[in-house]
């Protein structure tokens, strides 16, 4: 899809950016690349969260969905783990971070790769809940 084709499947939804945003920053070790983006969705309820949607394109091409919880709850991420488990089987793990540590797990599929990662702490209500749908051509490689 392009730009304008996501535009036009999202009547009243996508809007193009006045300035790009960055997709959130990738915790150390993730194998998830930093980005931006000039079409997005502010708002978007996806499995009981509420999510910022980012359209990534490369070559013209929509290569990459990346949707950022906007207040994530205690639960958000084993909420997310446990619904797309459900959906796609067991996920492969990882741990990423440094001082603030996170978890990636990872679906690959034959059309495409999901990445739900996670950082934070929970119970102090800090934490980042990002999933990203990635084109297989386009899956970055594990650091």
């Amino acid at each position: 899809m392009t730009r304008d084709e996501v535009l036009a499947a999202f009547p009243g939804q996508a809007q193009r950016l006045a300035q790009p945003a960055a997709f959130v920053q990738p915790q150390p070790g993730s194998s998830l690349t930093a980005g931006t983006s000039d079409v997005a969705i502010p708002a978007y309820e996806a499995d009981g969260v509420s999510f910022r949607v980012l359209f990534g394109f490369e070559s013209k091409a929509l290569n990459r969905v990346h949707l950022s919880a906007l207040k994530p709850g205690a639960s958000t991420c084993e909420d997310l783990e446990k619904a797309l488990t459900d959906r796609h089987a067991k996920p492969a793990r990882a741990k990423t971070g440094s001082s603030l540590q996170g978890e990636e797990f990872s679906w690959k599929l034959p059309d495409q790769t999901i990445v739900l990662s996670c950082a934070g702490v929970p119970s102090l209500g800090f934490q980042t809940v990002t999933l990203d749908y990635m084109a297989p051509a386009t899956e970055p490689a594990r650091k």
